[in-house]
């Protein structure tokens, strides 16, 4: 080992490290000192390209266009960071003044960076009641909820680029309104490097998937933890858009289909599902495959490693899911997925004739997209059997045709194991398709719910939403059922598409709580800011996703009540056990039905405090309130 002279300077020492590798320091957006890898670590190894030239290579300007996106501009290998993106928007809408206006929504990220809504029409009034009176419908475009996943940014710019500065797709104009969000993520997206997103085929660098709390913002629509989200829910309340459309890529594994999309599926807009099915999708698809894209219900594997095995679709899925939340709210909605796989000029490309065509059918079939939303919206707020999560159905699924690609099965000296690797060439395999379809939790509907003052960040989320309510401005007292939370447990997380990398127990910051909610009646006096909130109204069901304590997206299971689910006082031995004795001798009902339960429970028999409990939890010296859900339901 060699030494350092003792009398070389701290200077000399600190330009010695500066200048090795390892001792550089990593700096933002990504603190990447990528020169301490390996060559072989700094570079993706995906499946071969599957060759494609479409007719949407038409869509495309060359990079010296005066109007080229930073996309286009730099060949397709540069994806705007969010400053560019609103630097690009900016310039559209000071060319385009009257087609292009540029809202800023309440809430600033966590970051403190603005965020950015296009609102793109000929209508001189942008205001949703101007976008109302024009008689079009508008369609409501988000994109960067994942950076990483920006195909449906970059698509975006160019179609409001064509439809205003360039006219060329201005005939869209005349038919729709738009807006749009060109990143959801914006304090992610500005965590920009060339590492973002390890399974996808370009571009050279990206955002990071969560937010800057480490937030999946597509897991957040039903609790709203995040600001960006609350704007998203600020956005479908105050414009209540006809359509609602949320851009991906999908990973996975390697095949065909480069454009899919999923429907809200058997879930809270039957009608809205059905002319989906019958009426848009068929001309959608039909328009996509002429422009040389295949398309598909969106595709979740139900195993990576072996097609065979089906894949699900993001069907009647939870409300924290973007398109579930559009669902629940009565607006029709798709969560479209693009193939990260796929390189992505032509990703891209697909998005883009993916607006197209969704512009041209919806605006050529409005009339039946309306009369579909008003009979979900109707049927949903008088319904009396509400179903608030769905499961597989029984049986055998139904057998479809999937378009995928030959599979190589190889043994892995870095796995132990049998791996699979995906070549290029096609293959159609006969597959299960799995999506939830069966009612699973369906509960009775409540008159309505009593939120107590005390439970502030609740009030203000049902707020965030827009769900009506009454703020007591005085003491009340009703009578209403409340739900005592046994077999509390923590709870576990749905997700559906890749698997988690916890190290702590908790799902997105928080702290997930399962039990078995048991009523009880109670006469209770709220205090004065206390809300209620009737189930009859327009967001009567999305009041009861938020606050029916079985539900997997209450603000009980996401651990806001957690602090309920406790008890505040316990009994000394050396009172609880003389009690209890007498407690026996007083009541020979008592002693049967303790002895009873010595036998049949071990587990208790063992535990000391447990029996000592047993009996506390038999005096008026209980915690009333303990393991109480607080909020009061009016049955």
């Amino acid at each position: 080992m060699s030494r350092l002279p003792v009398s070389m300077s701290l200077t000399t020492l600190a330009a010695l490290f500066a200048s090795h590798a390892v001792f550089a320091m990593p700096t933002g957006p990504d603190y990447i000192d990528d020169s301490q890898f390996l060559s072989a670590a700094k570079t993706r190894v995906l499946p071969p390209d599957i060759p494609w030239q479409g007719k949407s290579l038409a869509f495309a300007v060359k990079p010296d266009d005066a109007w080229a996106t930073p996309l286009e501009a730099s060949n397709f290998t540069r994806t705007p960071r969010y400053t560019d993106t609103v630097a690009y928007l900016e310039r559209l809408a000071r060319a385009k003044p009257g087609l292009i206006e540029l809202v800023t929504l309440p809430e600033k990220t966590d970051e403190g960076r603005p965020f950015v809504m296009a609102v793109v029409s000929t209508s001189a009034d942008k205001s949703p009641a101007g976008l109302k009176k024009s008689g079009k419908p508008t369609l409501y475009i988000e994109a960067g909820i994942h950076p990483g996943e920006a195909n449906g940014k970059d698509a975006g710019l160019m179609m409001l680029r064509d439809m205003t500065v360039r006219g060329t797709q201005a005939g869209l104009l005349d038919q729709v309104n738009l807006l749009f969000v060109p990143t959801v993520n914006i304090d992610g997206d500005m965590r920009y490097g060339k590492y973002g997103r390890i399974n996808q085929h370009g571009p050279d660098e990206t955002g990071w998937r969560v937010n800057a709390r480490n937030l999946n913002l597509n897991r957040d629509f039903a609790k709203l933890d995040s600001p960006e989200i609350r704007n998203v829910a600020y956005a479908l309340d105050h414009y209540d858009p006809d359509f609602f459309i949320d851009t991906h890529s999908s990973d996975g594994i390697n095949y065909q289909y480069d454009v899919t999309y999923c429907n809200n599926g058997t879930g809270w807009s039957p009608a809205a599902n059905a002319w989906m099915d019958k009426v848009m999708t068929p001309k959608v698809f039909k328009t996509l495959e002429d422009y040389g894209h295949i398309p598909n219900v969106c595709i979740s594997m139900n195993d990576n490693e072996k097609p065979e095995k089906g894949y699900y679709p993001y069907y009647s899925d939870l409300a924290r899911f973007s398109n579930q939340y559009a669902d629940i709210r009565g607006i029709p909605g798709i969560l479209v997925e693009l193939h990260a796989i796929k390189p992505y000029k032509q990703q891209v490309l697909g998005n883009y004739t993916l607006y197209q065509a969704l512009f041209e059918t919806i605006a050529a079939n409005q009339d039946g997209l309306h009369r579909a939303t008003a009979e979900d919206r109707a049927r949903l707020k008088a319904q009396k059997q509400v179903t608030l999560t769905w499961k597989e159905a029984a049986g055998k699924p139904q057998l479809v045709d999937f378009k995928g690609v030959v599979a190589q099965q190889v043994k892995s000296p870095i796995t132990g194991d049998t791996v699979t690797l995906w070549t290029n060439q096609p293959k159609t395999y006969r597959v299960p398709l799995t999506p939830l379809t069966e009612p699973d939790l369906v509960v009775s509907r409540p008159k309505g719910y009593v939120v107590p003052v005390e439970y502030r960040d609740v009030i203000a989320r049902l707020k965030a939403h827009g769900i009506a309510m009454t703020t007591f401005d005085k003491p009340t007292t009703l009578d209403v059922t409340v739900y005592r939370i046994d077999d509390i447990k923590l709870g576990t997380p749905f997700e559906p598409d890749r698997e988690s990398a916890d190290k702590i127990p908790g799902y997105e910051g928080r702290l997930l709580i399962d039990g078995k909610p048991v009523a009880q009646q109670r006469r209770v006096t709220y205090a004065p800011g206390s809300v209620r909130i009737d189930t009859d109204q327009r967001l009567g069901v999305l009041a009861m996703d938020l606050l029916e304590p079985a539900s997997p997206d209450s603000f009980l299971h996401w651990g806001f009540f957690n602090a309920t689910l406790t008890s505040a006082e316990a009994p000394e031995t050396y009172v609880m056990e003389p009690m209890a004795r007498k407690m026996l001798a007083e009541s020979p009902a008592l002693k049967r039905e303790f002895e009873a339960k010595l036998k049949r429970d071990p587990a208790f028999a063992k535990d000391r405090n447990a029996r000592l409990n047993w009996f506390y939890e038999r005096t008026p010296f209980v915690d009333t309130n303990r393991f109480l859900y607080p909020v009061g339901t009016l049955k």
